[in-house]
């Protein structure tokens, strides 16, 4: 019997960028709202729910959470302080987006409660982004173990079901007394009494008996 084993099919680099494309949009997705809830809680029925500078803020952070994991998670080789650099991608992603308000609110964005304001939003927004790039790195990293490979088919000797069936066809001892007894009886005086002489085994009571019966 033979089981053969499908060779192992690596995540092609089309599928990784596919991939990073619709995490980086459901990050957005997912900043966006978490911040319109928010903006909702601090200012009640004065919130804006299309806000440009929230719009352009969050925007730019999907996509720095796009490039960490299309640059830095896929795109070196797993070294010791990789887990390391990746979290170490939180601050100047944050010092990013925070630029970003802040040449917003310098071009007239509306925001009403300025620097601090922003500062608040950089900092519930590096949260979330840390723990979608710590996650991210994780899954990432056991998906790229690739799994041990076999191409070769195995060869199973199937030895519990071949084994009865040579249990069976073996003679028994009745069948090698009887084809003894039948070898004996063509066998002149001389050449009988040579083959027993050759027995080096004594021969039980039973075994004389019968081809003395033979004889």
């Amino acid at each position: 019997m033979q089981v053969a084993l499908q060779p192992y099919r690596p995540i092609r680099s089309f599928d990784r960028r596919n991939a990073n494309f619709l995490l980086a949009l459901v990050f957005w997705v997912f900043t966006y709202a978490l911040f319109t809830y928010r903006a909702y809680l601090r200012y009640g029925d004065e919130y804006e729910l299309t806000s440009t500078i929230r719009l352009v803020s969050t925007l730019v952070g999907a996509g720095l959470y796009w490039l960490v994991l299309s640059k830095l998670i896929d795109g070196t080789r797993d070294r010791p302080g990789k887990p390391v650099a990746v979290i170490a991608t939180i601050l100047p992603a944050s010092i990013v987006v925070l630029l970003a308000r802040v040449i917003l609110d310098y071009v007239g964005a509306f925001n009403p409660n300025g620097f601090a304001g922003d500062m608040r939003f950089v900092l519930v927004w590096s949260g979330y982004f840390g723990l979608w790039v710590s996650v991210s790195f994780v899954l990432r990293s056991n998906w790229h173990s690739e799994p041990v490979t076999c191409t070769a088919p195995i060869k199973v000797q199937a030895t519990q079901v071949a084994a009865p069936r040579q249990i069976q066809k073996a003679p028994t001892r009745a069948d090698v007394l009887d084809r003894l007894a039948l070898e004996m009886v063509t066998m002149d005086d001389a050449e009988r009494r040579a083959l027993m002489e050759s027995f080096t085994v004594p021969v039980r009571y039973e075994m004389s008996a019968r081809i003395s019966q033979a004889i």
